[in-house]
């Protein structure tokens, strides 16, 4: 039988430390009204009390998820917050948490969630091309953003590497599906190794370096 502990206690992590960074970020602000939310404008904003029960119920539990407690339950109740919490402010990673919350709950098998991790690289990789990116344009262009924005991320990387980390990174994605299929235990170090890096060089990744980390465990072979 697959040993998932690891993979649960990484989506647990995930779930709490997004509610954690939404709400050191600041985001009560867009309930304010003093700030611009990426969100769909149909939709209301919910009170700012009702944003901090919302915050609590997703570290409850991303906690009862990683320590494995009622674990079915919590893994329901973190997709409902997820899912309420992305008509308040759209990111791409917490749709990306929300789906492998969905992924590992409803499919068994667990290939739906490896599946996802595989097409984010496939798509990635895909647009990445597409757009020019080893040039080191864009990532010099983010890095100048996180710069003059004043963030601190744990590692400052210096604009002139910008062109060999776009191309690492574009090839990281792009050998990593192959990676985890053929020699899976490689690959997942390869690809924690990738995420935890992208989350030390830029601020605001640890929810989605955990979700893709517990999505790349799954990938390794049972225990004996």
């Amino acid at each position: 039988m697959r040993a998932l502990t690891w993979p649960y206690r990484l989506l647990g992590l995930a779930v709490a430390a997004m509610a954690l960074q939404e709400a050191e970020a600041g985001h009560l602000g867009v309930q304010a009204g003093a700030l611009y939310g990426r969100r769909p404008g149909f939709l209301p904003l919910l009170p700012a009390a009702a944003m901090i029960a919302l915050w609590l119920l997703q570290i409850a539990a991303g906690a009862s998820i990683a320590l494995g407690y009622k674990r079915s339950w919590a893994m329901r109740a973190a997709a409902a917050a997820t899912l309420i919490s992305l008509t308040q402010s759209f990111f791409n990673q917490k749709l990306f948490l929300l789906l492998t919350l969905a992924a590992v709950e409803l499919d068994p098998s667990l290939d739906a969630a490896r599946a996802q991790l595989i097409l984010l690289y496939v798509a990635s990789a895909a647009f990445k091309l597409r757009d020019g990116f080893g040039s080191g344009a864009s990532l010099a262009a983010l890095l100048e953003q996180v710069r003059d924005r004043g963030l601190a991320p744990w590692i400052a990387v210096p604009l002139a590497a910008a062109p060999l980390l776009s191309k690492l990174a574009l090839a990281g994605e792009a050998l990593l599906p192959i990676a985890l299929w053929k020699t899976p235990r490689a690959g997942v170090a390869a690809a924690c190794a990738m995420h935890v890096a992208f989350a030390l060089c830029l601020p605001g990744l640890w929810p989605f370096t955990l979700t893709a980390c517990a999505c790349a465990l799954l990938f390794l072979p049972p225990l004996r």
